[in-house]
């Protein structure tokens, strides 16, 4: 397992995350979160990322290649949504990039899945974001 730490978000989101915030939470049976209101992430496998929301909800973003399997630990992600709003519920809303030592690779992102509370109870501690 592979920890990514920081977190980068492009200035976009963040400007855009800003007035989005306030915004009203998405309704609870989607499959979205707000970039903005991301707290962690952690490394499955080389196709696989779990992101921590709010402190109490985790969504399983799977890719179509191996993009996160020659991250190391220091290597940040950039995260870009579509536009200018920071409320990603498709695949084709978020934009991933791994910045490592020979520039940015980019991820295309298959399937985003938010995990129910046994799924997130039985993730091991390790991945758990």
């Amino acid at each position: 397992m592979i920890r990514l730490l920081p977190l980068v978000l492009a200035a976009a989101a963040l400007s855009a995350g800003a007035s989005q915030a306030l915004a009203a939470d998405p309704a609870p049976g989607r499959q979205c979160f707000r970039v903005s209101q991301m707290d962690g992430h952690t490394v499955g496998d080389p196709k696989t990322l779990y992101v921590g929301v709010r402190n109490k909800d985790v969504f399983r973003i799977e890719m179509n290649g191996s993009c996160l399997a020659g991250a190391s630990m220091g290597d940040p992600l950039v995260i870009e949504t579509a536009g200018g709003n920071d409320l990603v519920c498709r695949p084709i809303d978020l934009s991933l990039k791994v910045a490592g030592t020979i520039g940015l690779s980019p991820c295309i992102v298959k399937s985003i899945t938010r995990l129910t509370p046994p799924q997130i109870a039985s993730l091991p501690p390790k991945l758990k974001p």
